[in-house]
Formats: structure tokens, C-alpha cells, sequence
């Protein structure tokens, strides 16, 4: 896990767990399932998980084994366990265009849209729906991540996890 690796018994210690991909004995790629509150770095937003979900992150295929099906593999592959558990409902955050067909074909669907910008240490978030969402699925998806309107200023937030 690289430069990650530090991270990995904390993440451990509070409920996270890691699916790997390996080929032989190299692990190729990974990705983690939280059914607790979980840090997004990417929009420095804390997700809180209501009891049967379950938020999908920190999916790597090391880099010379991209372009290889491993992302596909592990991101099936955690949605396929989260299943036989039963639980209801899975978050996954990404990047725009990064991922985008594999987590459609995984079962998501987008439900908010983040951008954001860094100013003067202040944090600025814009957040809208993506089109055509279902009003129930964008509430809880709003409270999940504690966002309430189109616009959060505030400091920014650096959190390792």
C-alpha cells in the first residue's frame, strides 16, 4: 500500500475493512468498506453511515497494473460481499470521469456533484444533484454527508484516514 501503509492498522482498529486483488503473491489493487463514520479527503466531508450502509473508498490499482480490470474487480468485488451481508445501501465518492462506467455497472448511480476550490486556506464547496436523482435518495445522501445547501466556506480540513 505505499505510502499508506502507516494508515492501515487504524483503519483496522475502528471497524474498516480492506479487500486486496492479487496476482500470485503481488497485490495489485484495493479498496476499503466502512460501515461507520468515514473521512472523504477528496471534498473534506465526513460521511455518518445509518445502521445497513455501508460507504465504498479508497479503491487503488498500484500503477503498474492499471488498465489491467483490477479497479472493476475490486470495486465488484467489495459490492458483492456488501450484498451477501445485507447491507441496504452503499456510497461511493470519485473523481469526475475517473471510474465512472465500472461503478455504474457496480450498481451506482450518481447522487450529488461536488466542486470545490481552496482560497486562503478557506475551503470552498458548491454542491448540486446530479440529474434527475430521486428526491429520497438525494435527502439522504444530503444528510449522510451533512450538506445542506449549494455552498459550504469554511477552513479547510487536512485528515489523514
Amino acid at each position: 500500500m505505499e505510502a499508506e501503509s502507516g494508515l492501515v492498522p487504524g483503519r483496522l482498529a475502528r471497524g474498516s475493512r480492506c479487500f486486496g486483488a492479487w496476482v500470485g503473491h503481488e497485490l495489485v489493487g484495493y479498496g476499503w468498506l466502512s460501515t461507520k463514520s468515514e473521512w472523504i479527503g477528496e471534498v473534506e466531508l465526513e460521511i455518518r453511515l445509518p445502521a445497513g450502509e455501508a460507504y465504498v473508498w479508497n479503491c487503488v490499482t498500484l500503477a503498474r497494473h492499471r488498465r489491467k480490470g483490477v479497479f472493476r474487480s475490486v470495486v465488484t468485488a467489495i459490492v458483492g460481499q456488501a450484498h451477501k451481508e445485507g447491507l441496504a445501501r452503499l456510497w461511493i465518492a470519485s473523481l469526475e470521469g475517473v471510474g465512472g462506467k465500472t461503478m455504474q455497472q457496480a450498481g451506482f448511480q450518481p447522487v450529488l456533484r461536488f466542486n470545490s476550490a481552496k482560497r486562503l486556506r478557506l475551503y470552498w464547496l458548491m454542491v448540486s444533484p446530479a440529474d434527475g436523482v430521486d428526491p429520497d435518495l438525494l435527502a439522504s445522501a444530503r444528510e449522510a454527508v451533512a450538506v445542506k445547501g449549494a455552498l459550504s466556506v469554511r477552513r479547510s480540513v487536512t485528515r489523514r484516514h
